[in-house]
Order: C-alpha cells, then sequence, then structure tokens
C-alpha cells in the first residue's frame, strides 16, 4: 500500500477545484471590464468642465476608501478563512480494541510482514530487524511500546507493518489493522483526557473523534524512540 498515491489522489482532487475557482473569477473579470467600457462614452455627453472636476474628485475619494477600509478588511477575511481550512490526513488503525492514528506526512508506506530477525539486549518492544530494499531497520511492536499489553505478538500473519520516517532513516511499528484515511480541521483535534498517567499522556498528541469513534493521534517522536539501558 502506497502512502504516496493516497495524497496524490487528494491533491489533485485540490487542485482541480482551485482551476474550476479561477476560470470563474477569471469570467467575472471580463464582464467586469465590458461593463466598464461601455459606461465610458456617455461620459461625453456632459460639460468637459464638469468631467474633469468630477473625476478628479472621483479618484481622490476611490483612493482614500481604498487606503482606509477595503485592502486591511480583505487581508482579514482571507486569513481567517486560511486558519479555518487548516487540514490534515491521518493513517487510522487499530491496536486490540483501540484506535490510533500517525499523520500521512510521518509514514513513508504500508508492507506486509516479513522475516524479522530478533536481536540480544534490546528493549522488549523492539521486536527485532528487517530488511527493505537493502536497508537493515529496527521494527517496533507498538502494542508493547504503549503498554496495552505484556506479551508480544505470538503471530503476525494478519498483521502490517508501518514505515514511519524516522530522524535516522525509516523505522518499522507493527500494528494490527489498517483501518482508513481520514482528513479533519486542525481545530478538531482534541487535547487528550485528563485522567491518563503521565506515561500515557507522553505518546498521545491529540484525539479526534470521527463518526463517534474516539482515534488517539501518535506523538511520533515518543512512539519511535528507542530507549537503551
Amino acid at each position: 500500500m502506497d502512502i504516496a498515491k493516497i495524497r496524490k489522489k487528494s491533491k489533485e482532487a485540490k487542485s482541480g477545484i482551485q482551476d474550476n475557482t479561477a476560470e470563474h473569477q477569471t469570467k467575472e473579470g471580463s464582464e467586469a471590464t465590458g461593463m466598464q467600457q461601455k459606461e465610458k462614452p456617455n461620459e461625453k455627453h456632459t460639460l468637459h468642465g464638469e468631467i474633469r472636476d468630477n473625476d478628479k474628485a472621483g479618484t481622490n475619494d476611490i483612493s482614500v476608501d481604498k487606503k482606509i477600509g477595503t485592502e486591511p478588511k480583505v487581508k482579514k477575511e482571507s486569513s481567517e478563512e486560511e486558519k479555518t481550512d487548516e487540514v490534515i490526513e491521518i493513517l487510522t488503525f487499530s491496536l486490540l480494541k483501540e484506535e490510533f492514528a500517525f499523520k500521512i506526512s510521518q509514514l513513508a508506506e504500508i508492507i506486509k510482514p516479513q522475516r524479522i530477525t530478533v536481536v540480544p539486549r534490546l528493549p522488549k518492544y523492539v521486536i527485532g530487524v528487517t530488511s527493505l530494499r537493502g536497508k537493515v531497520i529496527p521494527v517496533l511492536d507498538l502494542k508493547l511500546k504503549f503498554s496495552l499489553t505484556d506479551k508480544s505478538s505470538e503471530s503476525i500473519a494478519k498483521e502490517k507493518i508501518l514505515i514511519i520516517k524516522g530522524p535516522k532513516g525509516p523505522i518499522g511499528a507493527m500494528i494490527d489493522k489498517v483501518i482508513g484515511v481520514v482528513r479533519i480541521g486542525k481545530h478538531e483535534i482534541i487535547p487528550p483526557p485528563s485522567h491518563l498517567t503521565e506515561a500515557e499522556l507522553k505518546f498521545i498528541e491529540g484525539v479526534a473523534v470521527v463518526d463517534k469513534r474516539f482515534i488517539s493521534i501518535v506523538n511520533i517522536e515518543e512512539a519511535i524512540a528507542i530507549n537503551i539501558k
């Protein structure tokens, strides 16, 4: 499963909307220009002196109006729209009976489980290492990492491995099941419940409510950190 393809489809849909908007604005601008050109010949029927005086007065009035009210108002409205329209994409997945998510921008791809070699003297949540296109990468068991269980996975036949973009290279994260991609506004993300312990809170960046489902958005830095004692 290719994360890049999912993001590409989203961008193409957004680009199509922008093209239609630009075409509509161009059409409106052309019609407005045509109306102005039609009005100009009518000015010749008034007195020459009045035309000059009125033109000067009108020009000054318009420039003052723009400086005082028009331009700042437009800028303010556009900035408010940008904040409202901030949307992020998350990939939701399950661990036991809980639902979690990573931001799409943090992921490289999703692969099927493959041969994993155990490495001694590593934390229990590090299942081992595997090879991905010639690179050796560590694979983590997120259920153990998040303390959802104290037992490592006995069977990984139905599980998936998320390839995360780590600061020092890709890192694999074993999950139970991929649920899907969700687009949400940043303002829709709420803080995690205050009753959680400090150990639990450090893994949760925020919570999103989607179709009455509570989805915990994972703090990527803490999730992939490997603490070797």
